[in-house]
């Protein structure tokens, strides 16, 4: 038996005897999906790597020069791995992962202001925005590109998710939405257009090499004729 669906023993097991238990005391509610039946959407968690490949300038211009005090936005391309996940189904709690089902690359686009992470981030402003292209997204066999652009926010007013003093890392709220299209006109989506929404977290180390894990909701249809 593969790991996956090792994995995917234990959880089921594991939820269906917490469930039982529950069920034993309280009633377990009927399962219902008030979504219009065209409606698919998956859930997911991605785990992706980054670091910084370039920068902008305010004239438009690539350069791999960060000592550019005229730079203005930081390139930074990620690509990781994209997992299903198990539900708890009495809250709806994300219990983890259980296999992967597909893979994410893209370039994140930062403004060059990112680059007070690295400091105290109570200076910076409350919200930070930031945005991506250069997508795609293999998801059960089908991959998608952005038919939107993403519109992305980080807050590091929020504050870190972790402890440093206990974890050494602190880890930046982020979060970012997008339509999407669905290229390849193959697997269990092809030819769907829907919207994709990340919410998750990024921590950058100090060389701002980063590892982003994204909460990642894509709801989907097929559009009419």
């Amino acid at each position: 038996m593969n790991k996956s669906l090792v994995a995917l023993a234990v959880v089921t097991a594991a939820s269906f005897m917490s469930s039982t238990a529950f069920a034993g005391k309280y009633s377990m509610p009927s399962l219902s999906n008030p979504n219009p039946a065209p409606l698919t959407v998956t859930n997911s968690i991605s785990e992706v790597n980054g670091h910084v490949g370039g920068f902008v300038d305010s004239a438009g211009n690539v350069n791999g020069d960060m000592m550019n005090p005229d730079n203005v936005t930081i390139l930074y391309p990620v690509a990781g791995v994209v997992n299903a996940t198990v539900t708890d189904m009495r809250t709806g709690v994300t219990i983890g992962t259980v296999a992967e089902t597909g893979d994410i690359a893209a370039t994140v686009k930062f403004p060059t202001s990112f680059f007070g992470l690295m400091g105290d981030w109570s200076a910076l402003p409350e919200t930070m925005a930031w945005t991506m292209d250069d997508f795609a997204m293999n998801l059960n066999g089908s991959t998608f590109n952005f038919a939107e652009e993403l519109t992305g926010r980080a807050f590091p007013h929020l504050g870190p998710v972790e402890n440093p003093m206990v974890t050494g890392t602190m880890a930046l709220r982020m979060a970012g939405c997008a339509g999407v299209r669905e290229v390849s006109g193959e697997g269990d989506y092809a030819g769907q257009v829907g919207t994709l929404c990340m919410n998750g977290t990024f921590t950058f180390d100090q060389n701002f090499n980063g590892v982003g894990v994204s909460n990642c909701t894509v709801a989907l249809h097929t559009p009419i004729q």
